[in-house]
């Protein structure tokens, strides 16, 4: 009996160690998957199971946008298919465009598939901006490889994945972390999915009114900023977006970007989280961990003197000391202990004077567990004059300069004058000649 009580104990230990290994921190469910990256660098912040492939639902609009703002006209008008408006999928969201409908340009639909997630405006972008749907998909993925989202492949332009043909419809978070780093420095994606309301959809032969098209992000709603406690201190971080996605399949989806009062960029992927409306306070956790455990810090200084080197054909001194030109701040951990920062310098070592104070003569690179976190210019501390060239006039004239020179000068002009005036007499002695003997 003992021994059967022993081992149901050992079972009891092992399955709530293996449960404790596989939780997901900040009490995001375990089934789900998430990242956190620095905007501007793409430094990872935080991570759980970033490389699941699990099925992107309308965050695959993202993708769609990005192609459409990169290679397609915002004024031009699109043409509505029947295809584009029906195939969206079970209970796909829509706005309820018709096949035919006009006076719908690209800057229209953008906003209500970005703002309201309407399926079908994703398939109208994708044959205007593609020339047919396949070829848009086959876009989609050729960007996603550039961008370096290679476990990433996209089946369609909107999301849908009820139907077989959608079966491998799949990215990671890790993935859609580095598509969305990519779309946000795009001024007008930004714009757009910072939106809380799109008001400006056109009158059309088959709309008068479209309603109230609110976005789908309920982190946009009414008010858009957050607390986080820094040192007993209370700030506030602002979210920009970007997008949500929801099927039954893939359950909820979220991508946010958010910004604090320093200027530090986060972006936050969740997916796969099947509670109803959870998924909004899971972001809002995981934006708020990032911006009490990273802030923006200073990583290389100005005027720090980065090496020494000698400057060839320098008038006096040619040692130069070459120092950064600026600042650089950088998203890094708050606890230094674990910045780990590696530099990299890339100088030019052979210079040739003159050189002037500001010379840009080279940089170091900066990074962080593999990513760069930036340069810095690497410059002249100081002016560094040339000598002056022994020029050949000068050393004549000191030549000039001597009592021997001087002498045979005098002896070349007095022999020169004789020679001329001895020509001259001869000259004269002959004229006279011809003349007598004409007589």
């Amino acid at each position: 009996m003992k021994k059967i009580y022993f081992c149901i104990i050992l079972i009891v230990v092992s399955l709530l160690s293996t449960s404790t290994a596989f939780a997901s921190p900040l009490d995001i469910p375990s089934n789900s998957s998430y990242i956190l990256i620095d905007a501007r660098t793409g430094q990872v912040i935080k991570e759980y199971n970033s490389d699941r492939k699990l099925r992107p639902a309308s965050t695959t609009k993202i993708m769609t946008a990005i192609l459409a703002l990169e290679k397609g006209n915002l004024n031009d008008a699109m043409n509505v298919s029947k295809e584009a408006v029906y195939d969206i999928g079970q209970d796909g969201m829509n706005v309820g465009i018709m096949p035919g409908e006009s006076n719908l340009t690209l800057e229209n639909l953008l906003n209500v598939m970005l703002i309201k997630s309407a399926n079908e405006a994703a398939n109208i972008i994708a044959e205007n901006i593609g020339g047919s749907k396949s070829a848009f998909v086959q876009m989609m993925n050729e960007k996603a490889k550039e961008l370096g989202a290679l476990n990433t492949n996209f089946v369609n332009p909107c999301g849908k994945d009820d139907a077989k043909e959608d079966a491998n419809h799949l990215t990671t978070a890790r993935d859609l972390a580095a598509i969305a780093r990519y779309a946000m420095n795009i001024p007008k994606f930004r714009e757009i999915v910072s939106k809380e309301y799109y008001k400006d959809m056109p009158v059309t032969n088959d709309h008068t009114n479209w309603g109230v098209l609110r976005t789908s992000d309920q982190l946009l709603w009414d008010s858009n900023t957050y607390p986080y406690t820094l040192d007993g201190v209370t700030h506030n971080f602002t979210v920009e977006g970007i997008k949500t996605g929801y099927t039954s399949v893939a359950g909820n989806n979220l991508v946010s970007s958010a910004v604090n009062q320093d200027g530090m960029e986060l972006i936050a992927v969740i997916m796969h989280v099947t509670q109803q409306n959870k998924i909004f306070g899971y972001a809002k956790e995981l934006l708020k961990y990032g911006f009490e455990n990273y802030g923006m810090q200073k990583i290389a200084d100005a005027d720090k003197v980065v090496k020494t080197v000698n400057i060839s054909d320098a008038k006096g001194n040619g040692s130069l000391d070459l120092v950064t030109a600026s600042n650089l701040m950088s998203a890094m951990p708050l606890d230094k202990g674990t910045w780990n920062l590696e530099s990299k310098e890339n100088i030019n070592l052979s210079v040739k004077a003159p050189v002037k104070q500001g010379d840009v003569l080279g940089y170091v690179e900066y990074s962080r567990n593999g990513i760069s976190l930036g340069k810095v210019n690497v410059i002249a501390s100081r002016n560094v004059e040339a000598i002056q060239p022994k020029v050949i006039v000068k050393k004549a004239g000191s030549l000039l300069d001597s009592a021997l020179m001087r002498t045979i000068i005098i002896l070349f002009i007095t022999c020169l004058g004789f020679a001329l005036v001895s020509l001259a007499y001869r000259k004269a002695i002959k004229k006279k000649n011809r003349k007598n003997y004409r007589i």
